[in-house]
């Protein structure tokens, strides 16, 4: 998507783009998403797999948390989308938390 807007330009402001972020390893594809030029941002922390720490929210305009479901899911623990959650209320970053 980043490649897409640098050629068509701005993203329309009526599309929402995010990106999934499931381990503390993937949390550059969040720097990624800030240098597109759209209205609305979000991550996708789902299924979250592991604590991701201090997230840089910055742009960010809501984050998505859930665990995994289905036969054989990995657990999560609720510790890990609690640290998300009062990240996002320090930085008054709507939270969703599903599952």
């Amino acid at each position: 998507m980043l490649e897409f807007s640098q050629r068509y330009g701005k993203v329309p402001d009526h599309v929402w783009l995010g990106t999934s972020v499931e381990l503390a390893a993937y949390k550059p594809r969040i720097d990624v998403l800030r240098k597109v030029d759209c209205k609305v941002r979000f991550l996708s922390c789902e299924p979250l797999l592991g604590p991701l720490g201090q997230i840089n929210l910055e742009g960010i305009s809501q984050v998505i948390v859930g665990g995994e479901s289905g036969p054989n899911f990995r657990p999560m623990q609720a510790d890990w989308a609690r640290e998300i959650r009062d990240q996002c209320i320090q930085k008054k970053v709507a939270f969703s938390f599903k599952q």
